[in-house]
């Protein structure tokens, strides 16, 4: 039988109803999953594991490289590795992990849930027991499990508060999903070319500015000033970014004087950033703009993030920015 990590990291899966006015809050359930769910003692041998137990909007940089430690600490003793973590900013640890990572050789899947375990008609037990399943199969990378579809971890974005339908991969198919039978494309995984790498750390002094009509630069001038490494707009269509007023190609120029590295991504959810295609976006690659290319926001986000631990050097920051780490180009 297969060994499994089960790491719970908190999130709506285990929280429980508070008095007086019922809001969900973390609850210590860790110990008591397998006992809630006792179907996945059939599918593998699990040990658990709370290295903290937080609300999503609560995980971040330190929690990314405390998870991605854990699981390079047990990769010889697990066949695969299981994280319940809220959907919130389950998709960046999700781009977290899989950069932190590299030439993963097992499965690492991320799940959770949209009601929790504790209550009726939860979405828990289900999206539990299809992680924990997929977590014993010959897969190489960081995944999304959720409403039975398999996600790219780096190319997944939550867009749904309510529906249990919560998560899409608006610009790479979902590798798979699980029925009566569970259909993989194994074409279009990720396999390993050379030993597992743990590759520590995220600076994260970027910012993302996304652009209204008619919104004025001048209320982000300042920002150039703290210390920034990276800037992203975020434009309207194909990356297009008001032009000639008001004045957002001179932000680009003295963001780029003070080297700062300026990406542009869109506000449109599916889509390549094609910044030659008019105008408005052509000016703006002429003031040294980059694309976010098919990347989503959350993966270009902490992507920059873990560069700029490694690099402070504009040339050498867009240069790793587009290399294809794991699969998120």
């Amino acid at each position: 039988m297969k060994k499994i990590l089960l790491i719970h990291t908190g999130g709506t899966f285990g929280m429980v109803p508070t008095e007086p006015d019922h809001t969900l809050a973390p609850a210590q359930v860790q110990d008591h999953i397998l006992n809630m769910v006792p179907e996945v003692n059939r599918l593998a041998e699990i040990d658990v594991l709370t290295p903290f137990n937080k609300d999503s909007a609560n995980v971040g940089i330190r929690e990314w490289d405390l998870l991605s430690g854990l699981l390079y600490q047990h990769w010889n003793s697990y066949d695969g590795f299981v994280i319940i973590h809220g959907t919130d900013t389950m998709t960046y640890t999700a781009a977290a992990l899989s950069f932190s990572l590299r030439q993963i050789n097992k499965p690492v899947i991320l799940t959770g849930s949209q009601r929790p375990l504790s209550l009726s008609r939860s979405d828990a037990r289900l999206n539990l027991i299809d992680a924990i399943e997929l977590a014993t199969l010959d897969l190489r990378e960081v995944l999304i499990v959720f409403n039975q579809k398999i996600f790219r971890g780096n190319r997944t974005k939550k867009i749904s508060i309510k529906s249990y339908d919560a998560f899409d991969s608006p610009n790479f198919p979902p590798l798979g999903e699980i029925g009566v039978t569970i259909d993989i494309d194994y074409t279009r995984m990720l396999k390993a070319q050379g030993p597992l790498r743990l590759e520590k750390g995220f600076n994260p002094k970027l910012v993302v500015i996304p652009i209204q009509p008619s919104l004025s630069p001048e209320y982000f001038t300042e920002i150039l000033g703290k210390n920034l490494g990276a800037l992203i707009l975020l434009g309207f269509g194909s990356g297009n970014i008001p032009f000639p007023e008001p004045g957002w190609l001179s932000l680009i120029r003295n963001a780029q004087d003070q080297g700062i590295s300026v990406f542009i991504g869109s506000q449109s959810i599916k889509g390549h950033v094609d910044l030659s295609l008019y105008e408005c976006g052509q000016q703006a690659l002429k003031a040294g703009a980059h694309s976010l290319q098919d990347m989503t926001l959350e993966a270009a986000w902490v992507k920059l993030a873990k560069i700029l631990h490694q690099t402070s050097e504009p040339d050498e920051i867009v240069r790793k920015f587009y290399q294809d780490w794991a699969g998120e180009i």
